[in-house]
């Protein structure tokens, strides 16, 4: 049970930024090709190579760079909510990513050695264990110990604003404008919620004497945002949601950010990205303030 816990525990989604990935698999790439050539941890018969043991050490270090950059874009493009990601999936991916490296590691034997079985199983198993052999270093050290630390630093930041306090509403009505002619609405401040992406639409929630409602609209959720400008306790808490810091009952901490609970609304909770904490921090303490 503890197992199934822990991996289901919110992780971040690092693989948006493609700049930061290639330079963390350039330094990665470092690191595997210093360990190799400086402590040589695996027997290679020297007799059978076609090029230089030096080669050889760059080869497998370097190669995995396009690779892992296919995988992660293809990756980055299949998710479509990063405030689902957990530790369990970053693990998984993981995993088939060095089973890739791994199995591309086998398919170049044959232009590395002279060895008659170079296709055999035996060959097959000891590429993708010799992979698996240095990437358990990210999947049971590093993993582990960055979700520890971003547990700490998250949950630091949450005593630095306290627990929510009563805010003063503001009852006001805005008139919104959409792309599409004559699909223009009203939204009272005073009851609505938040609004949240949902694939080429909004989805807009408030309060109501029922419990609270939903509208889906036709718009971006920066066409919306800049709308309500004015209103400086509406907040974009990550990159698919728009928040009422008003309507906040609780937050609490994970390794993505900040978890957000909200009045009225007890059918899911909003996430905070990391990138998004210190500034949250600050316009939450504002409002409070008032």
């Amino acid at each position: 049970m503890k197992i199934k816990a822990y991996i289901k525990q919110a992780y971040p989604f690092y693989y948006e930024d493609y700049k930061k990935v290639f330079i963390l698999l350039f330094g990665v790439a470092i690191i595997s090709f210093l360990f190799s050539y400086l402590f040589e941890p695996f027997d290679v018969n020297q007799a059978e190579q076609k090029i230089s043991s030096l080669w050889i050490v760059i080869v497998h270090a370097f190669m995995p760079i396009p690779i892992a950059i296919a995988y992660l874009i293809i990756l980055n493009k299949t998710v479509k909510d990063t405030s689902q990601w957990t530790i369990g999936k970053e693990f998984l991916q993981l995993a088939l990513l060095l089973f890739l490296i791994g199995l591309s590691s086998f398919f170049l034997r044959d232009f590395i050695y002279t060895n008659p079985d170079n296709w055999s199983f035996r060959y097959l198993w000891e590429e993708i264990r010799n992979t698996f052999l240095v990437g358990s270093l990210i999947l049971m050290i590093i993993l582990p110990l960055n979700l520890e630390r971003l547990l700490n630093s998250n949950f630091n930041f949450l005593k630095q604003i306290g627990t929510p306090s009563s805010i003063i509403m503001s009852s006001n009505s805005v008139h919104i404008v959409t792309p599409i002619p004559g699909e223009q609405f009203e939204i009272n401040m005073e009851t609505f919620l938040f609004a949240k992406v949902e694939s080429n639409y909004i989805e807009i929630v408030y309060s109501s004497v029922t419990g609270f409602g939903k509208l889906l609209k036709r718009m971006t959720l920066k066409e919306f945002e800049e709308q309500l400008n004015p209103f400086p306790y509406v907040f974009k808490v990550h990159r698919s949601y728009l928040v009422n810091l008003q309507t906040i009952k609780s937050i609490s901490g994970n390794a993505q950010g900040y978890v957000l609970r909200l009045k009225n609304f007890s059918e899911a909770t909003i996430p905070v990205s990391r990138s998004k904490i210190q500034e949250f921090n600050r316009v939450f303490t504002n409002c409070n303030k008032k």
